[in-house]
């Protein structure tokens, strides 16, 4: 089966509970040992998953602040470029990095 985005925007990680929640309400074990088992899997994927999500929210805060910072030497370079080219190079060469990390923040944001 070919991988699909998420529809409607929803969130990927809401999206894996609800698939994995719609494949247990189909397998359903018969006996308890085996119903055991499988909430207890349920339950290790579900807390893996949050693990994941709350360590790339932190991840992301962390670049955020990242980027500010790039923002703020950016806007620094800007102004002193005029008084030298050394400034205005920097710059050059800092702004496409900078659109760099911030597209990739926005990828990684977005799925969560």
């Amino acid at each position: 089966m070919p991988e699909q985005n998420p529809p409607n925007g929803n969130l990927a990680f809401f999206r894996q509970r609800d698939l994995i929640a719609q494949l247990v309400s189909q397998v359903r074990p018969a006996n308890p040992r085996a119903k055991t088992q499988l909430s207890s899997a349920v339950a290790q994927i579900n807390a893996l998953a949050d693990c994941i999500r709350e360590t790339t929210q932190d991840s992301c805060y962390e670049l955020l602040r990242v980027s500010a910072g790039l923002d703020g030497i950016l806007s620094f370079l800007d102004l002193q470029s005029d008084k030298s080219p050394a400034h205005h190079s920097l710059h050059c060469l800092l702004s496409p990095l900078k659109q760099q990390l911030d597209s990739a923040l926005s990828q990684v944001h977005d799925m969560l």
